[in-house]
Formats: structure tokens, C-alpha cells, sequence
């Protein structure tokens, strides 16, 4: 190999899309050796057999990812659908890792925005090691590095934002030095904004900053508004991904969340309806998840990374205010969204303040670099250090918080439902999260126990397009409560369309449904309720404890199986196990005194040990 080579080798190595792609690599192979080989919590037994069948998915729809994740099932692997999607999510999160890096790059490079002073100061080779360690120190952090354990439409949602960030600020520094010039990178960011939003309506958090940023670089001038009005049909194109939904949904798909084949429903799934009434809930629900964020803000970036925080705010400060206004006002709005959003799985929703808090330490990082190098070598040597050790520990401290790969309990809870179940049973539960979610999986996508049938007692309480979906999955017992069910939607449509309506005669209706559902579905196929809505049906009935359900039933009968299982080590990091941990004990709970009452002792003696053990487990 001669000099040329040589030099032409080590000069690509050094190329920013090398550095992006080492970054990404470098993510990506700790991604995969955490991932979940199984089906997740909340949301990802649901999104997968969306994307396995193409249905429409839970508010806001998610069509883009959708759509991607069913051409990505497509190409032949030989493996199993959840762990392929799993695995496309931490392709996804390693890629936004790369573009963190290359949107770094950007914001330095546009000068015409970002006018930094002492400009010639900046050293690039340095100023690109630093940003692939701030890249590396992100992508371990705990939120960050969530997203590509499971599949979910955040790690789309990252490549996304971070994409449009690159592009709207390339793209505006190139309008800045060619006046009357629109940029082709200007064009495509229109584009990927709408993408953007058509996969997670949170986009919109972008926006005040962007717009801020905007005028601010081309003046409130007509000028400004007509290069908008220009742009619009690049963003209305983007954002035509949304017409899948009614299209998809006018052809009764398998999963078709919202039914939102007419214009009213469309817009209702579009705009997150059902979700609103969780959104500005008041000042203790603004006290709860703030101090939810800074309880949790040491675990996602190591306190020795917060000297770069401060550092980079003092950088920014003296270098390039209109950075710093630029990274606040991104900041600032994910913050106050998200602190007002009163859902208990509201982590994905602080990931734009986590990105901005990378960018932070980035500068923080060079800022002390540069200031080491004014002083003593002693000085530059600690420096390093900080940032190496920085990078290590947030990989050495979240790594096993973050890792999924032997985590399995939705499997094992779904396993241990189907196996006590009778054929052809019929159950009513509340349990998203670690039942319902996945169980659509497992019956749709695995085939596994497809003769039961599963109703969400919520959404067949509050949402009238769910007998849609129920009526496709059991006919027999729409015809059989048909009557009781056609009073009950009257009265339920009038609440969903905010008419005026009578919550006693709701509740009343709800109770007649109610019953209904079990009479008719008791006269050939075998009942049962979760633990936690037993209390809503009629006490006439028997309750016989039968694995993780009780059985309803109007006889004597018998046909008692133990809730014990040999569930595989849970973390009760993750709010959604700590639930089904919590609905554990109870039904173990409920199980003994129901052995106590039957004088069954010893069989009583064993739960009550490993109750017990639960108990001693607790953190």
C-alpha cells in the first residue's frame, strides 16, 4: 500500500460519515445484545401484529411506522416476527445515533445562523472526536437506549426528529448565504417534518423553536410567509401518509383501533382524542411527572456529565446566544408538554430534552478541551479523562438497566393465562400492558389459543368503535347482545360526540351490557374475569381462582388451578412490571383465602410463602 492509499484511507476514516457510521455500529452492537427476544410491555405486542397484518394502531395511528415495519417483515429472515421487529428498532436507534453526530456537525458548520465567536478557534478533527463521544454519551443514556430493546414508534420517532433538525438547519443556512435561492435541503426538510409527524404527532414540540430560529434568521417579512406557503405542499406531501389510515380502515383490517373510516373518526384518532383528557390535568399532575423527570435525571446521564451541562451553557453563552436560545426553546417545550401529560409511561415523551441535553454536554466537552489547553497539559489530561470515564459509565451503569435480552414476562404471564384457560373461553380484563398487548400477538400473529376470545373492559366501556373489532373476532356474541349493546352505544356515542348525556343512564346501560356478555357467553363457553374488575359483576356468580383469572360461574363446579408460576426475574424499573408484580400478589392474595375458606391448608401454606418472598423481594 503506498502513501496515496494510505493517506486516502486514513483521510476517509476521519470523514464524518465514517465517524457516524463507527457511532452507529458501536450502538447498534449494544443495542442488540439488550434487546428483548420477546414480546415488550404496554404498546409492542399491539404495534407488531399492526405492522404483521397492517391495521391501525392505538392514537395517533402511526401509519409511516406501519407501513415501514410491514416491508421491513417482508424480507425473508428466519426469524420470528417480534424478534425481527425488535431488531428494527435498534436499527432505527442506532441510525439516529449517527445523525445526532452529523446534526452537530451541522449546527457548528452554520455560521450564517449560528455565528459563533472566535469561529477559527474551532478545531474540526477536535470538534468531531468530542461530538462522537457526546453522540456515544446519549445513545447510552437509560430513555435513549429504551428505544431499541423493543419494538415501538420512538425509535422511528428519534431518526425522525433528528433528521428534520439536520435538514432544517443545513437547509436554512443555505438560504441564508444564497439569497432568493430555495435549498434543496430546505425542500427535503418540509418533507421529513411531515413524515415526521405523520409517524408521532409530538413533532409538533419542534416547531416553536423552529419557527423562533426562522424568523429570526429571515426577518418577519412577506418574503418569510411566502417561502412557507411555497414549502407547504412538500410538508402536506409528507404528511399524505395519514390518508392509509381511513383507507386501510374502510377494509375491516384484523386490528382497526379507532374505526376511523369516516371523516369524524379520522380526525378523532388523528388528534388523539380519547388521549386529551390526560393532557393539562392540573398543577399535582405538573408536580408529579417533573419530579418523575429529576428524580430520573442522574440515572439517564451520570452526575460527572453534568459538569459538561453547565460547561456547554456557559459555552454557548459566550460564544453563540442564539444557539443557546435555540437548544432552551427546544427543551423547554418538551418539557412543559410533557409535565402536563398524565400517563405513567412518559419517559419516550422527554427524549427531545435528553437530545438537547447531549448537544449540551458536547459543548460543555469542548469548551473544557479548549480551556485545558490554555492552561496546563495536566489539565487537558483530566479533561480527556472526564470525557472518556463520562462515556464509560454511562455505558457501565445502564447497561444492565436497560437490558432486555432475558426479560420475558408478558410472554410467561400471556403463557401461563392461555395454558389455564379453557377451550373457547371467553375473558374480560384491564390488563394492557402485560396481557391484552401481547396476547393480540401470540392469538393473531403466533396463532396460539386464537379460540379465546379477549375483550378490553375498557375500551368496550368507553370506546364505541371497539365492537367493530369485537364483532369481527366474535360474531356469535355480538348476535346474542345485540339489543342491550345497540341501547348502550346510543347512550355512549352521545359522550363521545359531547352531546348531552346522562352518565346514570350510561352507567346503567354499562352495567346491562355488562351482564349480557356474561349470561350469554355462560350458556356454552367457560368465563373469566381479572382480579381487579371482579367487583363489577354480579355477586350471584361463583369466583373460582383458575390460574391468573377467576372464573365466573353459576354452579359448584370445581375447576381451581393454582396462579403460581415460575415467572423469570423482572425489573421493577419499568412501571409496567411493577404492576403486573403488584397483580401477582393480589391474586395470589385472593387464591389463599380462597384455599382458607375451602379448608384447604397446606395448599394455602405455599402461597402464602411465596407471598412472602414476593414481599421480602420488594425494592
Amino acid at each position: 500500500m503506498n502513501v496515496l492509499e494510505r493517506n486516502k484511507i486514513a483521510s476517509y476514516m476521519g470523514s464524518e460519515n465514517a465517524i457516524a457510521i463507527f457511532v452507529s455500529i458501536v450502538a447498534f452492537v449494544n443495542y442488540l445484545l439488550t434487546m428483548s427476544r420477546s414480546v415488550g410491555v404496554t404498546d409492542s405486542g399491539e404495534l407488531a401484529a399492526v405492522a404483521c397484518t397492517l391495521g391501525i394502531a392505538h392514537p395517533t395511528g402511526y401509519p409511516l411506522f406501519t407501513l415501514l415495519g410491514r416491508s421491513w417483515i417482508l424480507i425473508p429472515i428466519r426469524l420470528e416476527e417480534i424478534i425481527r421487529l425488535n431488531i428494527f428498532a435498534s436499527i432505527l436507534t442506532a441510525s439516529a445515533v449517527g445523525i445526532f453526530f452529523k446534526t452537530s456537525l451541522a449546527i457548528k458548520n452554520a455560521q450564517a445562523i449560528f455565528s459563533f465567536k472566535n469561529r477559527k478557534s474551532i478545531n474540526d478533527k477536535r470538534f468531531k472526536l468530542i461530538s462522537a463521544g457526546a453522540s456515544l454519551t446519549l445513545a447510552f443514556s437509560t430513555t435513549f437506549w429504551m428505544q431499541s430493546t423493543n419494538v415501538e414508534v420512538y425509535a422511528l420517532h428519534l431518526v425522525l426528529i433528528l433528521m428534520t433538525s439536520l435538514l432544517f438547519i443545513s437547509g436554512l443556512n443555505d438560504l441564508m448565504i444564497k439569497e432568493k435561492y430555495i435549498a434543496n435541503r430546505f425542500i427535503l426538510f418540509t418533507f421529513i417534518l411531515g413524515l415526521s409527524f405523520s409517524n408521532h404527532m409530538t413533532t409538533v414540540l419542534l416547531v416553536p423553536a423552529f419557527l423562533w430560529l426562522y424568523f429570526k434568521s429571515l426577518g418577519w417579512s412577506k418574503n418569510s410567509f411566502k417561502l412557507i406557503l411555497k414549502l407547504s405542499p412538500f410538508f402536506l406531501l409528507g404528511l399524505s401518509i395519514y390518508f392509509y389510515l381511513p383507507i386501510r380502515s374502510a377494509s375491516n383490517p384484523m386490528f382497526n383501533w379507532g374505526h376511523p373510516a369516516s371523516l369524524e373518526k379520522f380526525l378523532w384518532h388523528i388528534s388523539g382524542k380519547q388521549y386529551q383528557v390526560w393532557l393539562f390535568a392540573g398543577w399535582d399532575v405538573v408536580q408529579k411527572q417533573l419530579n418523575y423527570y429529576l428524580s430520573n435525571f442522574s440515572s439517564e446521564f451520570f452526575i460527572v456529565s453534568w459538569i459538561f451541562i453547565l460547561a456547554g451553557i456557559v459555552f454557548l453563552w459566550k460564544h453563540s446566544r442564539n444557539l443557546l436560545l435555540f437548544f432552551l426553546g427546544l427543551f423547554t417545550t418538551a418539557i412543559l408538554y410533557s409535565i402536563n401529560y398524565d400517563i405513567f409511561d412518559i419517559d419516550s415523551y422527554f427524549l427531545l430534552s435528553y437530545i438537547v441535553t447531549g448537544w449540551l454536554i458536547l459543548y460543555g466537552s469542548y469548551f473544557l478541551i479548549v480551556w485545558s489547553d490554555q492552561k496546563k497539559f495536566w489539565l487537558k489530561i483530566v479533561a480527556i479523562i472526564l470525557i472518556v470515564f463520562t462515556i464509560v459509565i454511562q455505558f457501565a451503569v445502564n447497561f444492565k438497566k436497560c437490558d432486555e435480552s432475558k426479560s420475558r414476562a408478558p410472554q410467561e404471564f400471556v403463557e401461563k393465562a392461555f395454558a389455564d384457560l379453557e377451550p373457547n373461553a371467553v375473558v374480560i380484563a384491564s390488563m394492557w400492558d402485560y396481557f391484552i398487548s401481547p396476547a393480540w400477538y401470540y392469538q393473531y400473529i403466533r396463532g396460539e389459543r386464537k379460540d379465546v376470545i379477549i375483550i378490553d373492559k375498557s375500551l368496550l366501556q368507553n370506546r364505541t368503535w371497539y365492537f367493530h373489532q369485537l364483532k369481527s373476532q366474535a360474531p356469535w356474541l355480538i348476535e346474542r347482545i345485540y339489543r342491550t349493546m345497540d341501547t348502550f352505544l346510543i347512550e355512549l356515542s352521545k359522550f363521545e360526540k359531547n352531546q348531552p348525556y346522562n352518565y346514570n343512564k350510561i352507567y346503567t346501560c354499562w352495567q346491562n351490557l355488562l351482564s349480557d356478555i356474561v349470561e350469554k357467553s355462560l350458556i356454552d363457553r367457560p368465563v373469566y374475569v381479572d382480579l381487579r374488575i371482579n367487583q363489577e359483576f354480579s355477586p350471584l356468580y361463583k369466583r373460582i381462582p383458575t390460574g391468573l383469572f377467576l372464573r365466573i360461574s353459576k354452579n359448584n363446579e370445581t375447576n381451581y388451578k393454582t396462579a403460581l408460576t415460575a415467572f423469570s426475574k423482572w425489573k421493577i424499573a419499568n412501571p409496567a412490571i411493577e404492576d403486573l408484580q403488584k397483580y401477582y400478589f393480589s391474586i395470589l392474595t385472593n387464591e389463599a383465602n380462597w384455599l382458607i375458606g375451602q379448608h384447604r391448608r397446606e395448599e394455602a401454606k405455599m402461597i402464602l410463602n411465596e407471598l412472602m418472598k414476593i414481599e421480602t423481594n420488594k425494592p
